[in-house]
């Protein structure tokens, strides 16, 4: 049996107290209104309101853009204007966390039945500073031979060297010759990998 006055909702839509609207979500929502009759009145013809609801708009904001290398997952995070909302954040369009150096587009979105908003960034992973120890050489003779050797750092690349300047040159990447008297500078290279940097 029908109230002398009552209203239908159909869609995301919830009425409390009787003529108080709220939504859950967007979507169609359709309003019913119904009234009965009595003794001295027909009931009346139903009255209808349908309409859209849309999502209401947050701000989102993304932090921890700039990371170095540790061999873990690096997350960032995000915070959000009404707070406490979810974001899902991807990496280059995954939601895994990116664990070696370099850069990554990242977006976070909303993911609510009432709010939406998105933000977009770029996550920078620095890698790690190898070192080379690469001792000095003493002075020689023009008549000599020098074996180059050095320790390279963390990537495991070889080192390789090179003649920055002066009468001397390399041969089978690791033999140093003189083609005269005066200075020579050596130069000891490593390539990095996806989590050390060159050197």
């Amino acid at each position: 049996v029908l109230s002398p006055w009552c209203v239908l909702v159909w869609g995301p839509g919830v009425l409390s107290g009787g003529t108080n609207l709220t939504f859950t979500g967007a979507g169609t929502v359709k309003v019913l209104a119904r009234q009965t009759g009595d003794a001295n009145w027909n009931a009346a013809p139903d009255a209808t309101n349908e309409f859209t609801v849309a999502k209401a708009t947050a701000t989102v904001e993304l932090h921890s853009l700039e990371q170095t290398y540790d061999g873990t997952p690096r997350v960032v995070t995000a915070t959000t204007i009404p707070t406490g909302l979810t974001v899902r954040i991807t990496y280059d369009g995954t939601t895994n966390a990116p664990i070696n150096q370099g850069h990554y587009a990242v977006t976070g979105t909303v993911d609510s039945a009432t709010w939406q908003g998105t933000a977009t960034g770029t996550l920078a992973v620095a890698g790690l500073t190898q070192t080379i120890t690469f001792a000095p050489i003493a002075p020689q003779k023009t008549t000599a031979a020098v074996g180059l050797r050095a320790t390279g750092g963390a990537s495991g690349n070889p080192v390789t060297f090179a003649v920055a300047s002066g009468p001397g040159t390399i041969s089978g990447g690791t033999n140093l010759a003189f083609s005269g008297a005066g200075t020579v500078s050596v130069v000891a290279s490593q390539a990095g990998d996806a989590d050390w940097l060159p050197v």
